[in-house]
């Protein structure tokens, strides 16, 4: 059977990366808000064609946004179980440590 070891350091650097996408899915959001570099609509002209160019922008902008508070909440949710695995991690190796003491380091 083979042995499942948590590595913290890799964990710690794993949750650091995740700290980074979301903090950068957070920004590209907040140029997709009204008046901000992408939350503002081209302009599309007069012609009958126009009108179906802006619904299909304007469903596209939705999606996108959508889309990206998915990966905000996913990204997030990442991050806690991290946080939540390495304190387990943690708690569990300190309680090993107690236990082995408690049994006099025999082995």
């Amino acid at each position: 059977m083979a042995q499942r070891i948590l590595d913290p350091e890799y964990l710690t650097a794993y949750r650091d990366e995740l700290v980074a996408r979301l903090n950068f899915v957070t920004e590209l959001t907040g140029k997709l808000q009204p008046g901000n570099e992408l939350g503002a609509e081209p302009g599309f002209g007069l012609l009958d064609s126009s009108q179906a160019a802006r619904q299909q922008y304007a469903q596209a902008h939705r999606d996108t946004w959508d889309n990206l508070q998915k990966l905000r909440a996913d990204l997030y949710g990442a991050i806690v179980t991290l946080n939540e695995s390495m304190g387990l991690s943690t708690d569990a190796e300190e309680l090993n440590i107690v236990e082995l003491d408690a049994t006099g380091s025999d082995l």
